[in-house]
């Protein structure tokens, strides 16, 4: 009886493979922002969760429009709340950032009625003083 050629000092088996093999995870395709690249070498673009800057954008207009300067950022926050959130609805779940958006809404125009308010008290201080003019009048002598 032949023995088998020495590879090492044991006894390997001829033409067997484990079948066996550890668990491996799927390797991911590269992404680049909302965009994933296919086997075939195709990009797509992916559905994401971004957060719109215009949305951003309103909630930071809209607490400097409560802080630094009312009446311009106020307004600047309203329109861009509006437009992002627009946006936001019409991108079918690709973006995200809609309570940002209505955020900054309702700041502009708690902005705005602190303007309005802060422009009525001035009024109604001007209406009801009396100008400074005071008349002394002197008793005779």
């Amino acid at each position: 009886m032949s023995t088998p050629p020495d590879s090492g000092g044991g006894w390997e088996p001829q033409g067997w493979q484990s079948q066996w093999q550890q668990p491996q995870q799927p390797q991911q395709p590269p992404r680049r922002g909302n965009w994933q690249q296919m086997p075939d070498g195709r990009w797509v673009q992916t559905p994401g969760t971004g957060s719109s800057g215009k949305a951003t954008a309103a909630l930071v207009l809209g607490i400097l429009g409560l802080v630094f300067c009312p009446f311009v950022c106020s307004i600047a926050a309203l329109v861009l709340g509006y437009q992002a959130r627009g946006e936001i609805d019409g991108s079918g779940g690709l973006q995200g950032g809609r309570s940002n958006a209505t955020a900054g809404i309702v700041l502009g125009w708690i902005g705005i009625g602190l303007v309005i308010a802060g422009i009525v008290l001035i009024g109604l201080l001007a209406a009801f003083s009396d100008g400074g003019s005071s008349t002394v009048t002197s008793a005779p002598a």
